[in-house]
């Protein structure tokens, strides 16, 4: 028994003419195409029903470790992060530790967004201790003691606040350095 010339046969490619030229939808940047057909194409197999894409149009994944080609996004697993560079993290640390920039750089913005609270504290401290003193005194330069020993009292939190901030900052280089990987983990 033979088949119909008409009935395609589900398990062979099926090749459709595409039309060529410039300007048609096989070839929308106007570029002359080498070939009237288009990329074979297996029909879906029942109940697996997936869009096929043309060869051009097939969405590229890279196995996980090695980079996708160039220009296009690899495949990436959940929760995967990409290592960071320990040098970098270690001099992020010491130079701008006190601001947290390490921390954003490591992926633990929560630690990052405490430094930078605790820097913004000290700036609204040393401006409340300031309007104080500048509230309180006279043409003559003078304050009194009250006003003058509120604002002392405000610039020593003050000071005590940006010192923990940068001891910490400091803490973190320490572990940064001795450990594996930069990771505090």
């Amino acid at each position: 028994m033979s088949q119909s010339p008409n009935i395609p046969d589900p398990g062979q490619p099926q090749y459709t003419p595409q039309p060529t030229g410039y300007g048609s939808p096989s070839d929308p940047y106007g570029q002359a195409a080498t070939s009237g057909y288009a990329q074979a194409t297996q029909p879906p197999a029942y109940g697996n029903a997936q869009p096929s894409y043309p060869y051009s149009q097939q969405p590229a994944y890279a196995a996980p470790g090695y980079g996708a080609p160039y220009g296009q996004a690899g495949y990436v697993q959940p929760g995967y992060t990409q290592p960071k560079s320990k040098a970098a993290a270690a001099v992020l640390a010491f130079f701008l530790g006190g601001l947290g920039i390490h921390n954003f750089y490591r992926g633990q913005t929560r630690k990052g967004i405490i430094h930078l609270c605790l820097v913004a504290a000290v700036v609204v401290l040393f401006i409340i201790g300031g309007v104080v003193i500048a509230a309180n005194t006279d043409d003559f330069g003078y304050t009194p003691d009250g006003p003058s020993a509120a604002a002392g009292l405000i610039f020593m939190i003050a000071w005590l606040v940006a010192l923990g901030n940068r001891i910490w900052a400091f803490v973190e280089f320490i572990m940064i350095l001795v450990s594996n990987d930069g990771s505090l983990q």
